[in-house]
């Protein structure tokens, strides 16, 4: 029993006791919205259930998730209202409507309804993000009203969703890497087929040699079919991704958010470059991704949803260093073979580990910079003086806008 049950209780006591009419009233109204009040206490939230469905756990930047909020509620009592607070990560847009300041602080996706018995309701909205990153929406809380328009009850709901923001790419101009085969410059035109690297069959050509024609497949077609290969080339390369903006020690660095957004703008559109060149590529960095490692790896692969991956693992990365990205460069010589080409993307001065990439570069591990960052063209121009190859690369534009990639120097 509440204190104002009792309350009313003793006042209909006494004003029975006391003969005063209007005390008897009072104290009769005052308990039966207590008791209405109870009610929906405790049976309010019973057999309400709230479900969000988004249509996708990835998008790239720019894009939305359709996503729908469904409540039911399952029994006979009505809700005069019921308001859901789903909370969402910093840095979550919702199409239809703003987020609001929930209890703890943090932005919540809010709907409210008024629900007759067994009644359900869905309701759709699109949702993105402002930048590349991994999102989530909930816990929920519910929290539902009584007749009488007051809070009777509430109740946290752990239905959480993760989804991925990937990086924004854009058209990229070619950057070309030395390949070599046979110890010799391989020419970036012209590849003949490698035999070992049986990639299906096609109809017979005027001109094809006799040795090429799949005898089985033919026999099996009807008609004379050759053997078709992939071309022989192994361009493998490693995009190792200097997280690091400003220079000082990895562990205390200022952030400035959009020169970081703009640096994994380039990765991402490096990484589909390669992906349309069917190059064999992975990527490697010195920052936080979810995982138990200081340092992300992605081994190096030719397979058609690489870029996929590489895009996945840019949305995860910290925008802050988890390591000096020295450290990182002397695992790569461990991570992958002599003869991958290391691509360093950076945006600050490559001073501080011009000694390290010196190495890699003569031990077999051949270093293309890419410097993108304001003084690009000085800090391309230092790492040439330093015995690299080295590029300067820009985005026409801030990396919301920009519509190319261009290489320079």
């Amino acid at each position: 029993m509440t204190g104002t049950a009792f309350a009313a209780i003793l006042l209909l006591l006494v004003g029975t006791y006391l003969d005063v009419p209007v005390a008897v009233i009072l104290a009769i109204v005052v308990l039966m919205v207590e008791i209405v009040s109870q009610i929906w206490t405790r049976f309010g939230l019973d057999g309400v259930t709230y479900r969000r469905r988004l249509e996708r756990d990835r998008i790239g930047w720019g894009e939305e998730i359709p996503v729908t909020v469904e409540v039911w509620n399952r029994k006979r009592l009505p809700l005069a209202w019921l308001r859901a607070d789903d909370e969402a990560t910093l840095g979550v847009v919702v199409r239809e409507r703003g987020l609001v300041i929930g209890r703890t602080g943090a932005g919540v996706l809010r709907n409210a309804w008024t629900l007759a018995p067994f009644e359900r309701v869905a309701r759709q909205f699109h949702v993105g993000a402002e930048r590349r990153g991994v999102y989530e929406l909930g816990p929920v809380e519910l929290t539902v009203g009584d007749l009488f328009a007051r809070e009777a009850a509430t109740r946290a709901v752990d239905d959480v969703a993760r989804f991925l923001v990937r990086p924004r790419t854009v058209p990229t101009e070619a950057v070309h890497r030395r390949d070599m085969i046979g110890g010799a410059d391989r020419a970036r035109f012209g590849l003949t087929e490698d035999p070992s690297r049986f990639a299906g069959i096609r109809d017979y050509a005027p001109g094809d040699p006799l040795r090429r024609i799949h005898p089985r497949a033919s026999a099996r077609l009807g008609r004379p079919v050759v053997k078709r290969f992939e071309p022989s080339r192994d361009r493998e390369v490693l995009l190792a991704i200097d997280v690091q903006i400003a220079a000082g020690p990895a562990w205390d660095t200022t952030v400035d958010e959009d020169e970081v957004e703009g640096l994994f703008v380039v990765a991402a559109s490096l990484a589909r470059s390669l992906a349309l060149e069917r190059a064999a590529f992975g990527l490697a960095a010195a920052g936080y991704h979810g995982a138990e490692s200081r340092f992300a790896f992605l081994p190096l692969s030719e397979a058609p949803d690489q870029a996929e991956r590489v895009f996945d693992l840019l949305a995860r990365l910290s925008a802050h260093p988890s390591a000096p990205f020295a450290l990182l460069l002397a695992k790569v010589a461990r991570a992958v073979r002599p003869g991958t080409t290391i691509v360093v993307v950076t945006a600050r001065d490559p001073a501080p580990y011009l000694v390290h990439l010196q190495r890699l570069n003569r031990g077999g591990w051949p270093v293309v910079v890419l410097a993108c960052g304001r003084d690009g063209v000085s800090d391309a121009s230092r790492a040439r003086q330093a015995g690299l190859a080295a590029r300067s690369v820009r985005l026409d534009a801030p990396w919301r806008t920009a519509t190319t990639l261009a290489v320079t120097g």
